[in-house]
């Protein structure tokens, strides 16, 4: 079974797939559970990290390799967490956090606009249409942007996924019941060769990040 990272745009329903696909299939299902890890590795507080790594970075920022170093160790932490089994990953960039790296499933989840309005004007939100529409169009903007800026690349690029879901008329169950049966194809099967190809990557973010570390205590 593959690993399987959700990427969705605000208020697309990635929480209710994501936890359909982890009772489903028996697996952890992970977002800021990672940032936390990261952190850990860091010595930083999760609040430090989150904001280094899900803002986009200022232009003195991208001149620094300090959010270099946090962004390698989110993904030096969801490789950790790969390692230990089988997992569903909705936080952010997961599809370039693990880009390249056989066993991955990578979904990029789609709703229409007036449903994800409808969750903000509905429940606990209690939003206006307006305002709803406002928030879910920056927050859009603001990962596209962030995007661009980490790994020069349109989050809504096709490429990036191997599945895109539309829940126009599709049920979170129905979309959590295409995700498995696609995620159980052989294609994205994980191997012992496979599970090798994600330590020695794990191996290398390691070195990276104590090489960094020691650097930065040389160079304060």
């Amino acid at each position: 079974m593959a690993i399987i990272t959700i990427s969705r745009g605000s208020m697309s329903g990635g929480r209710a797939v994501a936890e359909c696909l982890a009772a489903r299939l028996g697996h952890p299902s992970l977002a800021r559970e990672i940032l936390r890890g990261a952190a850990a590795k860091l010595g930083a507080s999760e609040a430090v990290l989150e904001t280094k790594f899900e803002t986009t970075p200022r232009l003195w920022e991208r001149l620094s390799r300090e959010r270099e170093r946090y962004v390698l160790a989110v993904r030096t932490a969801l490789l950790d967490a790969c390692l230990e089994g089988d997992l569903v990953y909705h936080g952010l960039a997961g599809q370039f956090l693990l880009r390249g790296l056989r066993g991955v499933l990578r979904v990029r989840l789609i709703a229409p606009l007036e449903a994800r309005v409808r969750m903000l004007m509905d429940g606990h939100h209690r939003m206006s249409r307006r305002t709803a529409e406002d928030f879910i169009r920056n927050v859009d903007e603001e990962r596209r942007r962030w995007a661009r800026i980490t790994y020069g690349e349109d989050v809504e690029e096709p490429s990036l996924y191997d599945l895109t879901v539309n829940l126009r008329i599709l049920s979170p169950e129905s979309a959590c019941a295409a995700i498995a049966e696609a995620a159980a194809e052989p294609a994205f099967a994980v191997t012992d060769e496979v599970r090798a190809e994600w330590a020695a990557q794990a191996a290398e973010c390691h070195q990276r990040l104590d090489s960094m570390a020691e650097k930065a205590e040389r160079w304060p």
